[in-house]
């Protein structure tokens, strides 16, 4: 399993994106050939209960997106100040 930091990006849809660095391509090749990848991500305080364990995203690198599914609960890495994004960790599977 590999480590990506990620950004979220709600596109108002009943999915999550999460989308990778493009430079991480090795981690979205990974996550492409259906291998589990650790992702960072950096959201709203409000939106960290958008990303719960079971949930499908929608995982974008550059013009190539996928559907994963969380298959972590997801873990707090830095709590928010007032006003700041909260980052999270989670583990992400590629749905076929």
């Amino acid at each position: 399993m590999l480590n990506s930091s990620a950004v979220h990006q709600n596109t108002h849809s009943n999915m999550e994106t999460i989308r990778i660095s493009p430079d991480e391509e090795i981690i979205y090749k990974d996550f492409k050939e259906g291998n589990s990848v650790q992702v960072r991500v950096t959201v709203d305080p409000g939106d960290k209960d958008e990303f719960t364990k079971g949930k499908t995203v929608r995982v974008v690198h550059g013009d190539f997106e996928a559907s994963g599914r969380i298959v972590s609960e997801p873990l707090i890495i830095s709590h928010a100040m007032e006003g700041e994004d909260v980052t999270i960790s989670l583990i992400v599977e590629k749905v076929e």
